[in-house]
């Protein structure tokens, strides 16, 4: 369909929308605009996404894009980009659990991945979008709406705009404009004992199907997955997440084997010498960092993503991140685009999504690694049909749905 047959508001009445950074919540907002005659500056500090290394082996854990995240690709018609560039998704494959198959298409790829599909659906909109990759954000006031950038190589720019939209990631720059200059915004903060440590599985051959994600151990608890590799449609390169309650570091390669072959031996039936030498000298990151805002949106800026709401990984952050930016278009759809609209669609934003993100932490803070309790729930939930993590996938019920259900049909989900 022609972009054209998207618009529905007139070009004159619409604010002007900077996006403050171009991940995946960022780059579909910036296309669901796009596609209704909308246009937006994107400011991005990192380098453009086709340039750009397609994953980071210290921190790339292999995404799921299904459920909440495929409902959003729907939204914007990326459906067909992310077939022709991820492996298609069809479940987990637990420990304990057996298998949980997905029915609606979904994917696994790197963050890369997802951002070169998504740029590549905003090229057929690049007259209503300015890019400005290389670019840091300084400051930003969410009062007047004024944004203070400065490029790789040259002065600092200020520019005033209608709604400023914080894209920018667990660690954004917007949400403490917010806090500091809006009456009422508060943060509360939470760390929880989540760590992880990245593993490269070079050994794997045709022994695990590319096509799910494979549990290898629940303490530590490990997740291996696969994104394309370099030779071919076929080809899979896979990366295993180890998570762990405590912080892990090894003096020596030996001691890194040790650790494997004593907790999650079947990591080193996929593994390498080489590889193991690298987990040896690995970064271990803190995962477990949750953030809890009063509210989403204050004077002329509104949060999305992990702007809005970092939480402990459960396999939503990005399919989260990307529903959040379709549930703000559709809510400037529904209040217009002047500059006064923008803000009353920011309003009506965190009433809507504030719900959901509350769910989606709720549901992490019981999900932590290596905690015997919530494994024992997780299985027993799991068996009678109640997996709460299988119901989160969903394209059609809502986090907050799955929260509700969860409390009400075993009140040990509250604990």
């Amino acid at each position: 369909m022609e972009p054209s047959a998207f618009l529905s508001e007139p070009m004159k009445s619409a604010g002007t929308i900077a996006i403050l950074g171009a991940g995946p919540a960022g780059l579909v907002l910036a296309i669901a605009l796009a596609r209704r005659g909308l246009s937006a500056t994107v400011i991005e500090r990192d380098s453009p996404p086709d340039i750009a290394p397609r994953f980071n082996p210290e921190r790339s854990y292999t995404i799921d894009i299904s459920g909440h995240g495929l409902k959003a690709l729907r939204h914007i018609d990326a459906v067909t980009e992310f077939d022709r560039r991820m492996f298609r998704f069809k479940g987990l494959k637990i420990p304990g659990r057996g298998t949980e198959e997905w029915t609606l298409p979904g994917w696994t790829g790197s963050r890369g991945d997802i951002l070169r599909a998504l740029m590549s659906v905003l090229s057929r909109y690049k007259d209503r979008v300015a890019m400005e990759f290389e670019t840091n954000v300084e400051s930003v006031d969410p009062v007047t709406g004024s944004v203070t950038s400065r490029r790789r190589s040259g002065e600092a720019t200020v520019r005033s705009f209608d709604l400023l939209v914080g894209a920018d990631g667990a660690g954004s720059t917007v949400r403490p404009a917010l806090q500091s200059a809006v009456p009422g915004f508060t943060v509360t903060s939470k760390s929880f004992p989540n760590h992880c440590t990245m593993i490269e599985l070079d050994n794997v051959g045709e022994r695990l199907d590319k096509h799910y994600l494979h549990g290898l151990s629940t303490r530590p608890f490990c997740v291996a997955g696969a994104i394309r590799g370099d030779n071919g449609q076929d080809s899979a390169r896979w990366f295993c997440a180890i998570g762990t309650r405590k912080r892990i570091g090894f003096s020596g390669v030996e001691e890194a084997r040790k650790f494997l072959q004593d907790r999650c031996p079947r990591v080193l039936e996929f593994t390498g010498d080489e590889q193991v030498q690298a987990f040896a000298g690995r970064t271990c990151y803190h995962i477990g960092r949750s953030l809890n805002c009063s509210r989403f949106h204050g004077g002329k800026a509104v949060l999305i993503g992990d702007a809005a709401a970092p939480y402990p990984p459960i396999g939503q952050g990005v399919n989260g991140a990307m529903e959040s930016a379709m549930v703000l278009d559709e809510c400037i759809r529904d209040a217009g685009s002047s500059p006064g609209s923008l803000q009353r669609a920011a309003a009506k934003y965190t009433e809507r999504w504030k719900p959901e993100a509350d769910a989606v932490s709720w549901i992490s803070e019981r999900s932590l690694f290596e905690n015997r309790f919530h494994t024992v729930r997780a299985l027993a939930t799991s068996m009678l049909g109640l997996s709460i993590f299988e119901q989160a996938k969903s394209a059609e019920v809502p986090y907050s749905q799955v929260r509700r259900r969860a409390e009400r049909l075993w009140p040990l989900w509250a604990r």
